[in-house]
């Protein structure tokens, strides 16, 4: 007989340690998490895609006290190609006018 478990898997809290965020222009601001899921909305509806993108970008700047817009941009960038998604990669690329372009983009990526 086959006993299915069918409470949700526990998730794992990551402790968000950024607590700046460094625009384009310069200026600091606090960090808002809710701005990734937002811009990740943006790009797709497909919410088990949104929620394993933000966990693997907020797990690689977990560590970080201050970060900047153009790091997380890569982050985002970067897991989407290594989960396989060059289509959405390319198209968050493009969400700004401000995106980093193929011949700047840096490999960027904790795991």
């Amino acid at each position: 007989m086959l006993i299915v478990n069918k409470q949700k898997p526990q998730q794992s809290h990551i402790q968000i340690t950024v607590r700046f965020v460094e625009k384009k222009n310069g200026k600091k601001a606090v960090f808002d998490a809710r701005k990734i899921l937002r811009s990740l909305n943006h790009l797709t509806h497909d919410d088990r895609l949104i929620r394993r993108i933000n966990a693997l970008v907020l797990a690689q700047i977990a560590g970080y006290a201050q970060i900047d817009t153009l790091t997380i941009r890569q982050l985002i960038t970067s897991t989407l190609i290594q989960l396989d998604h060059p289509e959405l990669a390319k198209r968050y690329e493009e969400y700004r006018p401000s995106a980093v372009k193929k011949t700047e983009f840096q490999q960027l990526s904790f795991f």
